[in-house]
């Protein structure tokens, strides 16, 4: 009987130290598993972050483009400022100016009553 308890003692001993060894196991377990979806949940929302940060240079680099262009046609207008047949030209067609004693000849042909006829 004694050799029966120090058995069910060791037992009891062996049993409770594995109990221990799975805890630790299942504790270790959880705390890698919490580390790696908070590093997951990063490495998401970094990605996130970098497309909007794309998206906004792309959006900037076309801005830009565009601030270029326009810019070039200003210079362009700049420079056509100092030339005369340039500014005859303007004066012509957008401000309908003549020189003194022209005759200016309208085709009716191509007038704005008769383009819908």
């Amino acid at each position: 009987m004694a050799d029966r308890r120090k058995s069910d003692r060791r037992s009891r001993k062996e049993t409770a130290s594995v109990r221990k060894l799975n805890i630790k196991k299942m504790a270790i377990a959880a705390v890698v598993a919490v580390v790696a979806i908070y590093f997951i949940y990063v490495l998401i929302w970094q990605q996130i972050a970098i497309n909007s940060k794309n998206e906004e240079i792309e959006r900037l680099n076309q801005q830009v483009i565009s601030a270029s262009e326009e810019s070039e046609k200003l210079k362009q207008e700049v420079e056509n400022l100092n030339d005369p047949e340039y500014l005859e030209k303007v004066a012509r067609e957008r401000l309908g100016l003549v020189r003194p004693n022209e005759r200016v000849f309208v085709d009716s042909n191509k007038s704005e009553d008769n383009k819908g006829r």
